[in-house]
């Protein structure tokens, strides 16, 4: 015979597993604007008009992000969005599936080994080699880009986008290269041409693709860059290739050489672009020494005089004691107290090279400024304590 107690119980029991289903339920199939995750999906995938299958799109994605810890539930969008980026027949609904991944690519990295990410690269990649309309193929080469190196499969059918009629997606899709790295190296013949392009978005994008995708052949980009130093009519392009020069750091004399007229240029900005470029350049200081003593002596901005001053001493390496004339001189007369202190520094790493400079340091010692005298303090000990070479 069933207690009253043991039927309460039995009830509460029941109540409780009716309320955990409810929830996982819910949980599995949330709402939004009205209609439950399943039933924009089916939406999706039964309706007619392409207007509502965007918007089905659109609300899924929604639902993805305000669920973004339910993985499961964000690989079951996924799966739905991939399949409308394959098999849609609107490219408007094609470029919103795209837009949803490009939406969702952050969350997708950040999980890691719970999203599926390898399977929406896939199709995104299949949607590249298939899709004939440029705007939805640009917002799927955005979208690979926001994976980065992740996306390293998609590397061939970026290449093919290169040749698109559009400017933009063809810069989308250099762009996306740059961000994939060294995985995108074999896309170097590909990428060189659209540096000739009259957009320019897409010499941009080349530019900083070439920078980045650390080529089996550095002196072939490099060679390609190093008319655009002077050449590139826009401002910020000359920028973004001394930029791209200086990753490459391709040590080959006619690189530096090429890379320092930069060095000559109206904007302060490039100049000092230039510096920073020549000083990852191993031994470059020695090869464009007379360059960078220049700039380093007489140049107005005292940001391109201290790069150039890192230029010089990293260029000549262990044999910058050569420098310490130069170097010194330039203390006496420099106006700027925090070029100063960058010259004082690089006389006290001279170390016992630096014997030489112990009067100008001393003299220093005597500065207006606090961290100057404290500075040359420091460069003094440095050159004190050092050992002797042998």
């Amino acid at each position: 015979m069933v207690t009253r107690s043991l039927r309460y119980s039995l009830l509460a029991l029941l109540l409780s597993s009716t309320i955990i289903s409810v929830g996982r339920a819910a949980e599995d199939d949330p709402e939004y604007n009205g209609r439950k995750l399943s039933q924009w999906d089916q939406m999706l995938r039964e309706e007619q008009n392409a207007r509502l299958r965007r918007v089905a799109l659109i609300s899924m994605g929604q639902i993805a992000s305000d669920n973004a810890l339910n993985s499961k539930l964000v690989k079951q969008v996924m799966t739905a969005v991939g399949r409308a980026l394959k098999t849609d027949s609107t490219p408007s609904v094609r470029k919103q599936a795209a837009e949803v991944v490009n939406t969702m690519a952050v969350k997708l990295l950040e999980d890691g080994k719970n999203s599926d990410t390898t399977s929406v690269i896939i199709d995104l990649s299949e949607n590249l080699r298939v899709e004939k309309e440029s705007d939805v193929r640009m917002v799927v080469a955005v979208a690979l880009g926001r994976f980065g190196k992740e996306s390293k499969p998609a590397v061939t059918a970026l290449m093919t986008v290169l040749a698109d009629k559009e400017p933009r997606t063809r810069a989308a899709a250099a762009d996306t290269l740059g961000r994939i790295g060294s995985g995108a190296n074999g896309a170097v013949d590909a990428l060189i041409p659209l540096l000739k392009e009259t957009d320019i978005g897409v010499r941009a994008a080349a530019i900083f693709a070439l920078g980045r995708i650390e080529p089996d052949e550095p002196a072939k980009v490099s060679a390609a860059l190093l008319p655009l130093v002077k050449g590139e009519p826009e401002l910020e392009l000359r920028r973004a290739v001394l930029a791209s020069l200086g990753i490459l750091a391709d040590r080959s004399p006619a690189t530096v050489q090429g890379t320092a007229v930069g060095l000559l240029d109206a904007d302060v900005e490039v100049r000092r672009q230039t510096a920073i470029a020549l000083s990852k350049f191993t031994g470059g200081g020695k090869i464009v020494e007379r360059e960078l003593k220049t700039a380093f002596a007489e140049d107005k901005d005292k940001q391109v005089r201290g790069f150039a001053l890192r230029a010089l001493c990293s260029g000549f390496g262990a044999d910058a004691k050569v420098l310490l004339p130069t170097i010194v001189a330039r203390l006496k007369v420099e106006p700027e107290f925090d070029v100063r202190i960058a010259i004082i520094e690089e006389l006290g790493a001279l170390g016992n090279d630096g014997q030489d400079a112990l009067p100008a340091l001393r003299e220093a010692q005597k500065d207006p400024q606090t961290k100057v005298r404290e500075s040359a303090t420091g460069a003094i000990k440095r050159i004190a304590n050092a050992k002797p070479k042998m």
